[in-house]
């Protein structure tokens, strides 16, 4: 998982200043409330409305985009800028940081819409996450209103719901997702719509017939939702359900936001390893009172401790870099199950919510629920980290299958009792950190997986499916 660098951090703290930003955001909040609406649900034709409603404001926004970074180029390649030339870069600056940052919101919505609707199936969700992000949309372009077109038809040939994937975060295999009963269908759209490539026709090829690696991703992410299980490495890796209800401290973190709308900066530790803390820089910035900034930071607890913490926010999904890779291992916030107002101001930042692990504590709760702890030596965290490095250009490549490049995530720990082991990975402490998944649910999910290991005599590889997991969602 990507934190945020500092330097950033500073930059998204000046745009939560902006009245534009504020628009867009009151804005989007609406188009998220009508995307979560339980009467719009069921209805296919008014999710692709929305969508297509959101295709039009991204590509407006993508037209801004494009103009500023141009208007920042020319002022760059200037050697020496006056105080006013400088004054209109950080302007500049600063209004292609709030576009940046709304398309990305547009698509955490429409992630929203897929995640409900594939009945946030985790194996099939990370799989199709598995390719770098979409460039620009342009509603306008031949290219799109071909994929908006087999949208349509589609929906109404087939009474299906229909995504169109370039909109999205999580969709980054085929054009378009098609869900009919639960099902996902994945569709490429060649030649402006006169060649469709979906399992039905790539069945037909034939004989010593090609088959393009896009393609044969395509077949393997459709493979995927039809057998819910995924082949890493050669190794088939199925989907299990685990009998166990998960509990959050969601409750306890919409209190939090209540008392933020007063006091600005709140905090209190959640569970015994689990510290959380909220600013609310909307109530800042419509304070009627002067605020002391200084007097603000004396709220922010600054403990210090020789204990290994682990911090991770809501700001640290702003990541993104020139190819699209993103916070894969945290659902969007367009799904949490909280008000629409909350969720936009979890995605636009005007919350921050800091959740820090104290892994030290963590390890300690562990041994004490007779767990073993394996620490991992510096060399091997820095060999992880360099083995990433080395595949995160190419592992979401087309040219390969989706888990061709997987560089293994062997944690900050592993977790021991007798044969059975488990690693504190990225996806393990991101549902404490990223989830606000109680420490009591993290510890249940270790044992129900010691049960499942034990009655197989192996500690098999699975996507876990847990008992209420829909149920957490909004």
């Amino acid at each position: 998982m990507y934190m945020l660098e500092k330097k950033f951090a500073l930059k998204i703290s000046t745009i939560l200043a902006s009245s534009y930003y504020k628009d867009w955001i009151n804005y989007f909040e609406k188009v998220l409330r009508a995307t979560r609406s339980k009467r719009h649900k069921d209805k296919k034709d008014v999710l692709l409305a929305l969508q297509w409603k959101l295709a039009k404001l991204e590509t407006q926004l993508w037209d801004l985009l494009r103009e500023g970074r141009g208007k920042a180029k020319t002022l760059h390649e200037k050697t020496n800028l006056t105080t006013k030339e400088q004054k209109d870069l950080d302007g500049i600056e600063n209004h292609i940081l709030i576009h940046e940052q709304l398309i990305r919101i547009s698509r955490t919505i429409c992630d929203g819409i897929a995640w409900r609707n594939l009945d946030y199936n985790r194996t099939f969700l990370n799989s199709s996450a598995r390719g770098f992000g979409a460039g620009s949309v342009d509603a306008k372009s031949k290219e799109f209103r071909s994929e908006l077109e087999w949208a349509y038809r589609i929906s109404k040939g087939l009474n299906s719901l229909v995504i169109l994937n370039d909109l999205t975060r999580f969709l980054r295999i085929g054009d378009i997702t098609e869900i009919n009963e639960g099902m996902a269908f994945i569709h490429e759209i060649k030649k402006y719509g006169k060649d469709v490539k979906n399992i039905f026709t790539l069945k037909r090829v034939k004989g010593k017939a090609k088959i393009s690696s896009q393609a044969k991703r395509l077949l393997e992410l459709q493979r995927i939702a039809f057998a819910n299980k995924a082949k890493i490495y050669g190794i088939d890796i199925g989907t299990r359900k685990i009998d166990l209800d998960l509990k959050t401290n969601v409750v306890r973190i919409k209190k939090l936001f209540r008392e933020s709308e007063k006091k600005f900066v709140v905090s209190e530790y959640v569970d015994d390893c689990i510290h959380v803390e909220v600013t609310n820089f909307k109530a800042i910035k419509e304070s009627r009172k002067p605020i002391d900034i200084e007097e603000l930071k004396k709220l922010s607890p600054k403990n210090k401790t020789n204990d290994l913490v682990l911090i991770h926010s809501n700001w640290d999904t702003f990541y993104s870099d020139k190819k699209g890779n993103f916070v894969r291992s945290a659902p969007p916030y367009s799904i949490f199950p909280l008000s629409a107002k909350d969720c936009l101001y979890l995605m636009s930042g005007y919350y921050l919510v800091k959740c820090t692990l104290n892994v030290t504590k963590l390890k300690e709760i562990l041994k004490q629920h007779s767990w073993e702890i394996e620490e991992r030596t510096e060399a091997d965290l820095d060999k992880q980290i360099a083995d990433f490095e080395k595949e995160k250009d190419t592992m979401f490549t087309v040219k390969e299958g989706l888990y061709t490049h997987a560089p293994d995530d062997g944690g900050l720990f592993t977790i021991r009792r007798g044969p059975f082991s488990v690693a504190l990975d990225t996806m393990l402490y991101a549902r404490l950190t990223m989830e606000y998944l109680t420490l009591d649910s993290f510890l249940n999910i270790l044992e129900e997986m010691y049960k499942v290991a034990a009655q197989r005599q192996s500690s098999d590889a699975y996507f876990p499916r847990f008992k209420n997991e829909a149920e957490l969602w909004n």
